[in-house]
């Protein structure tokens, strides 16, 4: 009988074990479109504190200088390419975009894919370092509207200074690399 319930018991404890495993197998495939939707890493600065890191951690090898963007985009609608140049100016309400000169004085804007990463409000007169894609893009009078107030400017100012679309390039990025002064 002792036999008997210990055999029992055991025979048990195997049943739960055979049915938490089953439980914890993945899922079936699905034909569900998978997203391309990027999941960020944390914020980060390098060891010595000379960096800090936003979006996907890319390196600073083979950037191209940002006044070379004009003529490397001239012919094509978008291109990838990673970028470094000084930050002009930077979303001063949450960081959530920065502009960077072109050789043509033009600011081109960089925003942040899938609005999944911030750079810092004080990036503005520190050097960068982008990685995305380079376009060629249409954006509204609203939208000017909105950047300037975010980068500091009265709604007043803005509404003036704002009346027509703006075609010009526009860069998302993937990952930033923000150099401190030295």
């Amino acid at each position: 009988m002792k036999k008997f319930s210990i055999l029992f018991s055991l025979s048990l404890v195997l049943l739960a074990c055979s049915e938490k495993a089953a439980e914890t197998q993945a899922p079936a495939a699905s034909t569900e479109a998978v997203s391309d939707t990027i999941i960020f890493p944390a914020d980060s600065l390098s060891p010595d504190g000379s960096r800090s890191f936003h979006g996907l951690r890319i390196s600073e090898s083979d950037a191209v200088a940002v006044s070379q963007l004009t003529t490397l985009i001239e012919n094509k609608g978008e291109i990838p390419v990673k970028l470094e140049g000084e930050v002009a100016a930077a979303c001063q309400a949450k960081g959530c975009w920065m502009t960077m000169k072109l050789a043509d004085g033009q600011d081109m804007r960089v925003r942040f894919k899938d609005y999944g990463f911030f750079v810092p409000k004080d990036s503005p007169g520190k050097m960068a370092v982008i990685e995305g894609r380079a376009f060629r893009d249409t954006t509204s009078v609203e939208e000017l509207r909105h950047y300037a107030v975010d980068g500091g400017m009265s709604e007043a100012e803005a509404e003036k200074k704002f009346t027509e679309p703006k075609i010009a390039i526009n860069f998302e990025a993937t990952g930033v690399v923000i150099k401190s002064k030295p």
